[in-house]
């Protein structure tokens, strides 16, 4: 009965060459399924945490959140140049306007402006305004365009605030475009008040330089004494002449008059008439000019026409004055004649007093050229005063004019002019409400908190708590059992006696061999428990089993031969359980001087193949192979290994022991879950 069944269960080897396993395919991470794996177990703690910390991170964000009154004002730009943005068509004139619009959007985000709205605030509100950069100020505001509109918009806590800020940004940019055209109406002022002081000044310069060169006489009173004076030359010449001549007559006569004589007498008589000709025609020339500036100022009334017209008539004065001086020296020369013949006759007279006349004339000659050089320089001086002083007049009435237009077009030098459309509002409602984004912030915040937490705390778990921890490695070690029951549980050795019966093998044994399988754990703890349990379940199913407790420690503890006695070489008989009709045990043995750091693998092998032809079954509680140093001898001298895992184990200690779970048995391990959590996925169904 026992080889029949050994044969059911471990198929044979013998006459078949072992084909190498087949190389298990390594399944594809699954990064979500790892997450929920990490989670295992701990929704109810990430639960609870979100609603802790979801309610708190809530009423705090609520708490920091604020409500921001918002408020507006618009600035209107108009063009100095009535409908030029519709009717002209100039496009030059409309794109300065434009450009004028974007620089006055520019100036009102000014630093002058911003630094003077600051002060002004934090004089009103210092509560608020009084630590308020001016960085702060401009970064607050929003300033944009919109055509010919300037719209100014800004955020606060306080509604009231909101509206003081724009309420001084625009007095400030008003008063500083104000102060900005004062200045350079001033300036534009200043220059021509004292242009005006300097054409004034030079005014009265010349009028005491026309006042020092006329003296007492106008200027038409110079001209007329010079003509006078020209006349009474030109007669006096005449005389000097006649007198000269008649002198040269006395001298070179004896007493008969000479026929020269006479024919000096008439040519000066000719002479005279032309002087006379020429000087109606000088008079009929003034006479004509006269009557076309009298034409010019018909029905008119002008100081200056007059004095022109008083000069006309006094220069003709004068050329009649000449006119009848002439005429008497004609009626001297037919007196002179007279007389030369009365000299020629009788010789009368004397040459010394011809003499003396003529010295008398020349002298008089003199004296009236010097004044008539004088009055001609006077004249002339004039002339040029009276000019400077029109062109003074004319520069110092344009000055005047050009104050009044400053003054009356005082704000219009630039191509537009801002007003305030609309005052800046006074908020009602809140404009953006933050407390309740912050909130939901808070409270999604914290829920996801608390999910990440436990979260972070399943991935960085070094516990194994589930057995689908090891879903990645379960191609090298497959989970055969998970059971909350302890080791020690028949129901869960029956169970894992039947996984471990129907579970294919890679390299089946011979027939008469029996299978050997090593219960072994990765860290501490003993195996001794789920080992004999498991012995017992084979001994229940009728087939003949031995128990071999092979985890020997260093110091013997047992007084029955056992373990290491045959590892020494020693026979030793198993011995029968009692009240266990087919199961045998062999203990660890008390042999002095052998124990876990003298044991080598063929000592193990030889050992086992003294038993393996005597029972159907042979199972060995190999110990911990972190511990334990024979224990890879004994998994690589079993078949099958079975790797005894609580929730409790450190992962990092069952997986660095993969390599030797895989490797060191002939068909490879499987791994048994004892006293599973309650959350275990696998509790349901690897009973």
């Amino acid at each position: 009965m026992n080889a029949h069944t050994a044969a059911a269960t471990v198929p044979t080897e013998d006459e078949h060459e072992i084909q190498p396993p087949a190389a298990a395919e390594t399944p594809d991470a699954n990064p979500i399924a790892a997450l929920v794996r990490a989670m295992r177990g701990r929704w109810k703690l990430a639960f609870g945490g979100a609603m802790l910390l979801g309610p708190a991170l809530a009423a705090g964000g609520y708490l920091a959140g604020v409500q921001l009154f918002e408020s507006q004002a618009i600035l209107r730009v108009f063009p100095q140049e009535s409908n030029i943005l519709y009717a002209t068509g100039d496009g030059s004139v409309l794109k300065t306007f434009d450009s004028f619009v974007k620089a006055e959007t520019s100036y009102v985000a000014s630093h002058p402006v911003m630094a003077r709205a600051r002060d002004d605030l934090a004089g009103d509100r210092p509560d608020l305004a009084e630590d308020l950069k001016v960085s702060d100020l401009t970064r607050s505001i929003e300033i944009r365009r919109s055509d010919s509109l300037i719209v100014l918009k800004t955020k606060s806590k306080d509604a009231a605030f909101a509206a003081g800020k724009l309420e001084a940004v625009v007095a400030s940019y008003l008063a500083l475009k104000s102060e900005a055209e004062n200045a350079r109406s001033s300036v534009r002022l200043a220059e021509l008040h004292q242009r005006e002081e300097e054409l004034g000044a030079r005014l009265t310069g010349l009028r005491s330089d026309q006042l020092e060169v006329g003296g007492e006489f106008g200027m038409s009173a110079i001209a007329k004494a010079h003509v006078e004076k020209i006349a009474q030359i030109d007669a006096l010449a005449a005389r000097k002449s006649e007198v000269a001549a008649t002198l040269a007559t006395l001298e070179a006569s004896t007493g008969v008059t000479s026929a020269d004589t006479s024919d000096q007498e008439i040519m000066r008589a000719t002479l005279l008439d032309r002087a006379m000709a020429d000087l109606n025609f000088e008079r009929a020339k003034l006479m004509s000019q006269l009557a076309g500036l009298r034409a010019g100022y018909t029905g008119q009334s002008n100081a200056r026409f007059e004095l022109k017209e008083k000069a006309k008539l006094d220069e003709i004065a004068v050329i009649e004055t000449a006119l009848a001086d002439r005429r008497e020296q004609i009626r001297v020369l037919g007196q002179t004649g007279a007389l030369t013949d009365a000299t020629a006759e009788g010789n009368d007279d004397s040459a010394a007093e011809i003499r003396s006349l003529y010295e008398k004339i020349s002298g008089q000659l003199d004296a009236a050229r010097k004044e008539a050089r004088d009055l001609n320089r006077r004249r002339i001086e004039l002339d040029r005063i009276e000019k400077e002083i029109d062109e003074a007049q004319a520069l110092l009435e344009e000055t005047r004019r050009a104050l009044e237009v400053i003054r009356l077009e005082s704000g219009r030098a630039l191509p537009g002019y801002a007003v305030l459309m609309s005052p800046p509002s006074q908020p009602v409602e809140p404009a953006d409400d933050s407390r309740k984004l912050l909130a939901a912030g808070g409270l999604a915040g914290g829920t996801g908190l608390a999910f990440a937490l436990a979260l972070a705390f399943g991935l960085s778990e070094r516990r194994v708590r589930f057995a689908e921890t090891l879903v990645p490695h379960e191609h090298r070690l497959p989970v055969l059992q998970v059971s909350a029951a302890n080791d020690a549980d028949t129901h869960a050795a029956d169970h894992l006696r039947n996984e471990l019966q129907l579970r294919p093998l890679k390299r089946p044994r011979l027939v008469g061999k029996a299978p050997v399988i090593a219960v072994t754990r990765a860290g501490t703890g003993e195996t001794s428990q789920m080992a004999r349990a498991l012995a017992e379940s084979f001994a229940r199913a009728r087939m003949k089993t031995l128990f071999i407790d092979a985890d020997i420690g260093t110091t013997p503890d047992d007084a029955a031969a056992g373990w290491r006695e045959l590892l020494a070489g020693t026979p030793v008989d198993p011995v029968p359980v009692p009240g266990a009709e087919w199961l045998w045990s062999l203990s660890a043995g008390a042999f002095p001087g052998l124990d876990d750091r003298t044991v080598s693998a063929p000592m193990v092998r030889q050992s086992l193949e003294r038993l393996v032809r005597s029972f159907d079954i042979v199972v060995m509680s190999a110990g911990s192979l972190g511990d334990r140093l024979s224990c890879q001898f004994i998994l690589s001298a079993s078949d099958v290994g079975v790797l005894a895992l609580r929730p409790a184990d450190r992962k990092s200690t069952v997986l660095s022991q993969l390599d030797r779970l895989e490797t060191l048995p002939r068909n490879g391990s499987v791994a048994v879950m004892r006293a599973a959590l309650p959350g275990d996925p696998w509790l349901a169904v690897r009973t």
